[in-house]
């Protein structure tokens, strides 16, 4: 039996949830295989590269997608690049990605034998369909997705970024309470098409999750916005807000900087539990 990839992608926002999907499509890996798949959360980085370097034994091949190398990862395994070594060692490895501290080390990833694929203005899924040259419309609409919600700055691409916001939702649920489960089971469901409708509309398994956010978001976004302060540090004012992990990763400091703008230089957003600040 032939050894399957390890997929390590963010687990926090449509764009590594949708190069997951892709990457599961691309390697017909058309079973549930939770030991092939470390989703990364930015507060436990370093225990998910921990996790995927005891399980790529079973793999022949790493795919990394949609993670930001930073410091604490460089770090991490007691000397510089130790964790990452051990983990790619012996094994054909990629890294999709966008972010500039995966760039800025690009150099020392290619010595440890990782191709990096970047972009800084292309998603991780988008540079996961380009790289596979998938054709599938389905696949290349997911592609467009997890672009639009990425850079959402072109309005000509709205309908892409609302799919990719009810997608968002069923995400935050299942971050919120480290259910990774959930978000494998989001994952192959984006894999076999069972996600969406015809339309493009969650289906009725998804929506009661997107339901469920919906109900609660606004009670969250009140509380957050309700213990909002203010400090002056310097020449600036500096804005602190304690956020429920419902809104991490992006929804809660997001909401701090587009409805305080005016009144802050500087946005510091904290989470609740189980989210550690970093």
């Amino acid at each position: 039996m032939s050894k399957k990839p390890l997929l390590i992608a963010h687990a926090e926002d449509p764009d590594g949830i949708i190069a997951r999907a892709l990457k599961m499509r691309h390697f017909s890996m058309g079973v549930n295989y939770p030991e092939s798949n470390i989703f990364v959360r930015y507060d436990r980085i370093v225990e998910a590269f921990e996790q995927a370097a005891q399980l790529v034994g079973q793999h022949d091949s790493v795919y990394i997608s949609d993670v930001s190398l930073n410091q604490k990862l460089i770090n991490a395994g007691g000397h510089d690049f130790t964790l990452l070594e051990r983990l790619v060692s012996g094994k054909e490895s990629f890294w999709f990605d966008h972010h500039e501290g995966t760039k800025s080390n690009e150099k020392k990833l290619a010595e440890l034998g990782i191709k990096v694929i970047y972009d800084a203005h292309q998603c991780g899924a988008l540079l996961v369909a380009q790289h596979f040259a998938l054709k599938d419309a389905y696949e290349r609409k997911l592609a467009k997705i997890a672009q639009a919600h990425d850079y959402k700055t072109a309005s000509s691409d709205a309908d892409n970024t609302q799919i990719g916001n009810e997608l968002e939702k069923v995400i935050a649920l299942a971050n919120e309470g480290l259910d990774y489960g959930l978000l494998l089971d989001l994952s192959c469901g984006l894999r076999d098409e069972k996600v969406f409708d015809e339309t493009w509309k969650l289906r009725p398994k998804w929506q009661q999750y997107a339901d469920a956010f919906d109900k609660r978001k606004e009670a969250a976004f009140q509380e957050l916005n309700d213990g909002v302060e203010i400090v002056k540090a310097g020449n600036y004012n500096v804005l602190f807000g304690y956020c429920s992990p419902l809104l991490s990763q992006k929804p809660g400091a997001y909401f701090l900087r587009d409805n305080h703008s005016r009144s802050a230089d500087l946005f510091v957003c904290m989470f609740k539990p189980p989210v550690r600040n970093h």
